[in-house]
């Protein structure tokens, strides 16, 4: 009787950057679990662009391999294993973990016990699987290149007073369609997310920093001191001080 899951090989990768994942068509499948870097994998003529804490679950007699140099550095836990049809039909090839901390420790305990006999390494391997099933984003979609690099572009910009026309001007869009594609992507059109990712550079300057309200309004893109209080308490109920002012009276509750 085949086992539903059986472990052939299991480790890490480590590149310092400047590669690319060799082709090749395996006889068992594969997983994948992303530390650092980008990779940039096809099988067959479907393309992936995979970052931390993405998933690969490559199919056995598929043919994968690197469609474009990964320049910075790259680390990844990879399985080799065989699996009845059932066990793995399930999966999506490309996702995301919601709580990547206990896959990466199921991993290194995998890695652990493969040396010791294939009964453990095949339990560990079980283990790992139900981790990755039951954390996979239900609502996950392949990431939009583009709009990570719209997203990358405001947070660098986000201290100044940046408009969604600015933007789409800058990436050659019209400002309706950039919106709606940043939405698609972020659940959020492009003016809601300028303004969510400024409050949350509010709080993590309120929490971390000494500087004033006013200065940190000033560092978040807010020419209008008033609108910023106005929206901060809209969001999160409180006005900045009074955020501040819980955070520091919360650490040194004993």
């Amino acid at each position: 009787m085949q086992k539903p899951l059986e472990h052939y090989l299991c480790g890490k990768f480590i590149s310092e950057g400047n590669w690319s994942h060799m082709r090749r068509s395996m006889p068992v499948h594969e997983i994948i679990l992303m530390l650092e870097g980008e990779m940039y994998i096809a099988e067959e003529e479907e393309q992936y662009v995979v970052r931390a804490n993405d998933l690969l679950f490559l199919r056995a007699g598929r043919t994968h391999y690197g469609y474009q140099i990964s320049d910075a550095p790259v680390s990844f836990y990879w399985v080799h294993y065989d699996a009845m049809q059932s066990e793995f039909s399930r999966f999506r090839t490309h996702a995301t973990i919601q709580v990547p901390s206990m896959a990466n420790q199921l991993f290194k305990q995998l890695l652990h016990v493969s040396s010791f006999s294939p009964e453990e390494a095949n339990a560990a391997l079980l283990l790992l699987f139900r981790e990755l099933e039951r954390n996979i984003e239900t609502d996950y979609r392949p990431h939009n290149a583009i709009v990570d690099h719209i997203c990358k572009w405001v947070d660098i910009h986000l201290h100044t007073n940046i408009t969604v026309s600015q933007i789409a001007e800058n990436f050659n869009f019209n400002k309706d369609y950039i919106s709606k594609m940043v939405k698609r992507e972020k659940g959020t059109g492009l003016k809601t997310y300028i303004l969510t990712e400024r409050i949350r550079r509010a709080k993590q300057l309120l929490l971390n920093t000494n500087a004033s309200v006013k200065e940190i309004a000033g560092q978040c893109g807010f020419s209008d001191y008033k609108l910023f209080l106005r929206m901060f308490k809209q969001y999160e109920g409180n006005t900045p001080t009074e955020y501040r002012n819980h955070l520091y009276s919360t650490q040194l509750n004993r």
